[in-house]
């Protein structure tokens, strides 16, 4: 049988490629202290398992006006949730699914073009998701941490400082990506962010230089963001929560500073609706998400944590299925 675990040296690896998913093995080698056939060779038996993957996202999500998105909590009818899942796992605009312990047994994160979709969506589309027995939908207004935002936390500072940087484009190229072009390497960099500039030129039928150059393009400009993830239960942060927060303004507007440095922060929004703040943590035991939940209270002064939900499993992460034990497969919804 396959093994599926993760040892120091591989979450030291994930850790780098979540820093600079495209970084060359011979790059890593001394600051890893392996060398680079050995490290190629882990990161194949990483990638194959689903312990980890590469993928992309478009830059303007979550953070751009242009966008609309929202936190979607499904109550599901009994025996139902599976089921439910899958269905709204195959819409594209619907990015992640968490199915969680707690008053809610889905929670997604659904990201539109506009407030009009966003509207469509709450309105009609959701509801018709079959097993649906209620559903609570919370418009994001800003998001103060993404998923890509967040590591394992394995490597230790001075390693973390010699991970290089992405190339910049180069003097001369162009300024401007052709909107094909664009579209063409966001779907398939979606698949495998690490493809070589090679492969993707022979395969969308562009030149390896062009191909570079408007990745280097699309990456500097923050139109493209490039991520590594890992499957949760098989590494050093295996659990996961999600806290809904009520909060004075004035928390807010100092929130994002007082949450910028706390470890297990995976991901926070302010947000309409009864919670004004819904953040998403790391555990590495059971204990620590009462830990969690006090440095939240600490951190938040004058807040009120209303609600939490444990996440049991993750069923989709950023257009990515994932299976039953938390592992990636194949199978990916591409963003639209």
């Amino acid at each position: 049988m396959q093994d599926i675990s993760l040892d120091d040296l591989d979450l030291h690896l994930i850790h780098a490629l979540q820093l600079e998913p495209r970084v060359a093995w011979t790059s890593l080698a001394s600051v890893l202290g392996s060398d680079p056939v050995t490290l190629s060779r882990r990161w194949e038996r990483i990638s194959a398992a689903g312990l980890a993957w590469t993928s992309t996202i478009p830059g303007a999500v979550g953070r751009s006006a242009e966008t609309a998105g929202a936190l979607v909590e499904f109550v599901c009818e009994p025996g139902r949730v599976l089921a439910t899942a899958d269905v709204a796992a195959a819409d594209p605009a619907i990015y992640s699914i968490d199915l969680t312990a707690g008053q809610r047994d889905v929670l997604a994160t659904l990201v539109t073009a506009d407030d009009r979709e966003l509207a469509e969506y709450a309105l009609d589309r959701l509801g018709a998701i079959p097993g649906v027995r209620s559903i609570r939908t919370h418009v994001v207004h800003e998001v103060l941490r993404l998923g890509s935002d967040w590591s394992v936390q394995s490597l230790t500072p001075s390693q973390q400082a010699r991970i290089p940087a992405p190339r910049p484009p180069r003097r001369g190229s162009a300024k401007r990506v052709d909107p094909e072009l664009a579209r063409a390497l966001r779907r398939r960099l979606g698949f495998d962010a690490r493809a070589s500039f090679t492969d993707l030129g022979r395969d969308l039928g562009y030149s390896a230089q062009r191909v570079a150059d408007a990745v280097a393009r699309l990456r500097a400009e923050g139109d493209l963001i490039f991520r590594t993830d890992v499957a949760a239960p098989y590494s050093n942060w295996p659990l996961a929560a999600w806290f809904f927060i009520q909060a004075p303004a004035s928390t807010l507007d100092a929130a994002r500073e007082s949450l910028s440095t706390m470890a297990s922060l995976q991901y926070a929004a302010i947000t309409s609706g009864p919670a004004n703040l819904i953040v998403a943590a790391g555990a590495r035991a059971k204990p620590e998400v009462l830990q969690i939940e006090a440095e939240l209270e600490q951190r938040l002064p004058r807040s009120r944590i209303a609600d939490r939900s444990m996440v049991l499993r993750v069923h989709k992460h950023l257009g990515r299925l994932l299976d039953s034990r938390g592992l990636a497969g194949d199978r990916v919804v591409p963003l639209p």
